[in-house]
């Protein structure tokens, strides 16, 4: 992607296309930007008389606004032990907005809300990763591995 160039950069370079002197290829060069750079530069120039860059549009609209987000607020005061699409789901009931998982959770962010796990839930990845004892016993001998397995 190509890097942002200064307001002080484009300056300059219209200057000194305005000296004349220099071909378009040498300019360019000289200023280190692309020679297609300098083209539109010096068309918006002519075009809209216009030498610094346009401002930023500020992006897409925000999918939740301030009621769905007191809906959000609402959910998560009811059960804050909710996963993601369960939270999705609850906004496209009762604010009628379809929102997908990392919209809820950059949402939650910004409100400043967490989710807590229902113990239940228990913790994330495979169960032989919980099974921590059953690997100790394998370390410590092929006869250990029998008593490990004992109830606790």
């Amino acid at each position: 992607m190509a890097r942002a160039y200064t307001a002080e950069l484009r300056e300059r370079v219209l200057l000194a296309c305005e000296r004349g002197g220099l071909s378009r290829a040498r300019l360019a060069a000289l200023f280190g930007v692309g020679e297609s750079t300098l083209y539109r530069w010096r068309q918006t120039w002519r075009t809209e008389g216009r030498r610094e860059a346009k401002p930023h549009a500020g992006g897409p609209a925000p999918r939740l606004d301030e009621a769905a987000l007191d809906q959000l607020k609402e959910l998560v005061a009811e059960s804050n032990d909710r996963t993601l699409a369960e939270y999705a789901a609850g906004l496209a009931e009762r604010a009628g907005v379809a929102v997908s998982g990392p919209t809820v959770c950059r949402a939650l962010r910004k409100l400043g809300l967490r989710r807590k796990k229902d113990a239940a839930r228990g913790r994330a990845g495979p169960a032989e990763a919980r099974r921590g004892a059953g690997r100790m016993a394998g370390r410590a001998g092929p006869g250990r591995a029998a008593a490990a397995r004992l109830p606790r």
